[in-house]
């Protein structure tokens, strides 16, 4: 386990990046503080659910609800003159979703 302080880590993040790959890990320091560890990440975690779990549960992150399907009839997709009514349809589909 190697430290090092930020100004070192700034000036050389390559080299210590090169380290982490290798499995090495890394304490950053700040005015002989550990403020934070740097290790490689296990490819067994799924850090995007974990993230979004953790933000559902610290109420950061609202879930969104299950989709639904809008369905306008195949007639008012053809016709020129009945764009606003599909305008108009889906508006009101999207806003009875939001509420």
């Amino acid at each position: 386990m190697k430290s090092v302080g930020i100004k070192d880590l700034k000036n050389n993040l390559s080299n210590y990046l090169d380290f982490v790959r290798n499995g090495e890990t890394i304490i950053v320091m700040d005015r002989n503080t550990p403020i934070a560890e740097l290790k490689k990440l296990s490819k067994s975690q799924n850090l995007t659910q974990a993230f979004i779990e953790e933000s559902i549960a610290n109420n950061s992150l609202i879930p969104a609800k299950k989709r639904s399907i809008i369905n306008v009839p195949k007639s008012l997709r053809l016709n020129e003159k009945h764009k606003d009514a599909i305008s108009k349809s889906w508006k009101k589909a999207y806003l009875e979703d939001r509420e």
